[in-house]
């Protein structure tokens, strides 16, 4: 097993593998488009070469003046570009160590938790110990599963006999002269007929035998709801009795000082996360700066941006066009080695584009693992699955689908089913099914070591994390056929 804390570390682990990786991507990304940006501006100076081997029909200096200025233009963006740059790079470094001191400051009160948690729960074990030695507590405890076991077999036998009177009572309920006499109440006090209708309503009853029929259904009716009654009646004793179990766990509790470490153990969890809280705060600054510093590898830039629209838009000026176009129909060697040149930088532009291409799709994959990661980590901790008594089953199957998760071959929906798969209780002294917490109403015990999601303590049926009750032998885990509950006699 593997423990919560452990756990969180490889998702930390993982995570920053995958941040290194995109920072390798995102270097890529940004050398190819400098490098396509160079390859753009070279393409300008064959342009000029170009026009100077065609200074008949460029007499001015407009074409190389133009050069000139776009150099230097580009240069000016670029460099306006890198301090915008290093701006970033210098607030994300700032911003990394305040996470890596926030991250240390939130291992050494996990520590802390972890060991108010083991104090928790070692002194509820050595309350527990003494409660089995305690004749009173044990006393109340019988008197406890006894009345429990028979709310069990009333409730059982309620259900019976409302099954049965479902059944045996359909032969009335299909009987039509029998229904039309009982529900006009003939034969009671609340049966209201004279003259003719009286005279033939006893004539029917003759022919059916209703008066044994009517003793015989007012029987399968009554049976059920007296044996309703006598359940609800054990069912507030059977209350009464778990409280007074309850009470005497309190107070025990109490006397061994148990609240007063819980408190301790919540104002070390609510230092925690209040360090979440801060944690959760600086990934969001640092989300949105990876965001900025993303752009500016991948060229999404504002400053990039209208480098290379500047020159491009040079590069698509009409004259330039004509220029080469002049240039294809002359006999000039010297024309066409430089068309050649030109026709090669737009092969190289083109490879290059490509791969910017590919390489950018990459990154926004990367990122969006990364986001998924993030969000995952955020989760784990928000529910406190790195808590003392959190632990998971296969170490190896965790680290294996924590690296397709890395790889994209996972969701972080399908990982988070999986955590919740092999989820289990780490081994813990106490016991929350002791006493009062074994009787499917919640329990007071396993505060120390608690299992996320239970608040608290531990949730039993009813009250949720868990699916089945603690069975006692003989107790209230079994349901009796013998002893206890209103008994009947006979059917019908």
């Amino acid at each position: 097993m593997i423990s919560g804390r452990q756990t969180l570390a490889t998702i930390d682990s993982s995570i920053e593998e995958l941040r290194g990786a995109i920072a390798k991507t995102a270097q890529q990304i940004e050398e190819r488009n400098t490098r396509l940006l160079a390859l753009q501006q070279e393409s300008l100076q064959k342009y000029q070469e170009l026009s100077r081997l065609r200074v008949e029909l460029y007499r001015s200096d407009r074409q190389g003046a133009g050069g000139s200025d776009i150099g230097k233009t580009v240069r000016n963006l670029l460099a306006r570009r890198r301090d915008e740059q290093q701006k970033i790079s210098h607030e994300l470094a700032t911003l990394r160590l305040r996470r890596d001191s926030l991250d240390g400051q939130r291992q050494e009160l996990a520590e802390k938790v972890d060991a108010a948690a083991k104090v928790v729960d070692t002194a509820e074990k050595k309350t527990q110990d003494r409660l089995q030695l305690d004749p009173a507590y044990q006393e109340q405890l019988k008197q406890t599963r006894e009345t429990e076991r028979m709310l069990k077999h009333a409730t059982s036998k309620a259900e019976q006999w409302q099954e049965e009177l479902a059944q045996k009572g359909k032969p009335y309920q299909d009987d039509p002269l029998f229904m039309y006499l009982w529900n006009r109440r003939f034969a009671t006090v609340e049966y209201q007929a004279s003259g003719l209708s009286r005279w033939l309503d006893t004539k029917v009853a003759k022919i059916i035998n209703y008066p044994v029929a009517r003793v015989n259904y007012s029987k399968l009716q009554e049976i059920p709801r007296r044996l309703r009654e006598h359940a609800e009646d054990v069912e507030q004793e059977a209350g009464r009795q778990f409280e007074a179990l309850k009470m005497l766990d309190t107070k025990a509790r109490e006397e061994d000082g148990i609240p007063a470490l819980e408190a301790t153990l919540d104002q070390e969890e609510a230092r925690l996360a209040a360090i979440d809280e801060q944690i959760a705060g600086a990934l969001d600054e640092q989300q949105q700066l990876e965001q900025q510093q993303a752009a500016y590898h991948a060229g999404q830039d504002r400053l990039f941006l209208q480098a290379v629209e500047f020159v491009t838009s040079e590069l698509q000026r009409d004259d330039l066009q004509k220029l080469r176009f002049q240039a294809y129909a002359t006999p000039f060697p010297e024309d066409d080695l430089v068309v050649s040149q030109l026709l090669d930088l737009e092969a190289q532009e083109q490879d290059v584009q490509h791969s910017i291409s590919e390489l950018t799709q990459m990154n926004r994959q990367q990122q969006n693992r990364l986001l998924d990661m993030e969000s995952l980590r955020t989760k784990f901790k928000r529910n406190r699955l790195d808590g003392a008594g959190v632990g998971f089953s296969d170490p190896a199957v965790i680290v294996s689908m924590l690296g397709n998760l890395v790889n994209g071959v996972m969701s972080s929906r399908a990982f988070w089913e999986l955590l919740e798969q092999q989820r289990r209780m780490r081994r813990r002294q106490a016991d929350p099914g002791f006493g009062s917490g074994g009787f499917g109403r919640g329990t007071i015990w396993g505060s120390g070591m608690r299992f996320p999601g239970s608040g608290g303590g531990l949730s039993f049926p009813g009250g949720g994390v868990f699916g089945g009750g603690i069975n006692f032998p003989g107790g209230g885990g079994h349901t009796s056929g013998g002893g206890g509950g209103f008994r009947t006699g006979g059917g019908f």
